[in-house]
């Protein structure tokens, strides 16, 4: 390829993006016979029959979902973990792109490769998808599908907490989208974390912790135990006197790190007096419950408890 062609294959790239659809290639001025001159000689790349990656390099971030978007074609959207990506989710690891399509669209999975996962769906329709950039659910229903498609309980339960943490949707729309799946496996965990995000009266609480204590056959704790300690008086969560066993159970919501920092220095110091302090996440309870509980009877059972 001479150097002209060259120059314009790298402007074109720039312009588009590095991934294009065969119309936005039209549209700049891109030929027919130019398009397949540059993928003959292995500059461009096609993405199925529909669209053209302008590079040779390997694809992340937008032009991964881009590309992802263009081979599943019109109709398609980014969903869950993807469509929360788009929309500046940080710190979750996905290897695939997530897209849905209503039942009714025309698809043939053969044809899609195993970095994306299509799901065809009749709760989502055009309404729950944002009106510009990438076609995407919109934040609360992207969270919500990110939950239900989840390999795990414990990602499932992740996938909800994080968008809130994060600032990307608000609990009480998660809440309003969730009260729209009927049957799920997962349904009863995500509302019932859904609702520790909201703090409110149905969220996981000491009282609580006691009663899944007893079911276990584990002592009954007092609650709201008070302690003097070097940075004052405290009222500890969860805390069986006899055998000097301390549980700070800490909530999930985004406004809960000053909490945490506290708890951080409480803790250390009932371990200074001879206290045995655990810091236990509602997310383990909600999620994964019996490993905690497991260790936490022989931890009773190291200091007295006859069991």
């Amino acid at each position: 390829m001479t150097t002209a062609p060259a120059q314009r294959s790298a402007q074109w790239c720039e312009d588009l993006g590095g991934v294009a659809t065969l119309a936005e290639l039209t549209r700049a001025g891109v030929t027919r016979s130019t398009r397949r001159n540059l993928i003959r000689s292995g500059h461009w790349r096609p993405i199925g029959a529909k669209g053209v990656v302008l590079h040779t390099g390997s694809l992340h971030g937008e032009q991964a979902l881009r590309a992802a978007l263009i081979r599943v074609g019109p109709g398609a959207r980014l969903g869950g973990t993807s469509a929360l990506i788009a929309h500046g989710l940080t710190g979750f690891e996905e290897s695939r792109v997530h897209l849905w399509v209503s039942k009714s669209a025309a698809k043939d999975r053969r044809e899609v490769p195993d970095e994306i996962v299509l799901h065809e769906t009749s709760r989502w329709s055009a309404k729950d998808c944002v009106g510009t950039g990438l076609p995407r659910s919109t934040p609360a229903v992207a969270t919500v599908q990110a939950a239900l498609w989840a390999v795990s309980p414990t990602q499932a339960a992740l996938c909800l907490v994080m968008p809130v943490q994060q600032r990307l949707v608000r609990p009480d729309d998660v809440v309003t989208e969730l009260d729209r799946v009927a049957r799920h496996e997962y349904r009863n965990m995500l509302r019932a974390v859904a609702n520790d995000l909201l703090g409110g009266v149905h969220s996981l609480n000491e009282l609580d912790f006691a009663r899944e204590c007893r079911r276990r056959g584990l002592p009954e704790p007092s609650r709201q135990v008070r302690r003097t300690l070097p940075g004052g008086r405290v009222a500890l969560d969860v805390y069986w006197d006899r055998f000097r066993v301390c549980v700070e159970v800490n909530g999930v919501g985004h406004d809960q790190l000053l909490t945490a920092m506290r708890d951080e220095v409480r803790l250390a110091g009932l371990q200074a007096q001879g206290d045995a302090a655990i810091p236990l996440s509602v997310l383990t309870l909600r999620v994964a419950p019996e490993p905690f509980f497991a260790s936490l009877r022989e931890l009773l059972r190291s200091r007295g408890w006859a069991g």
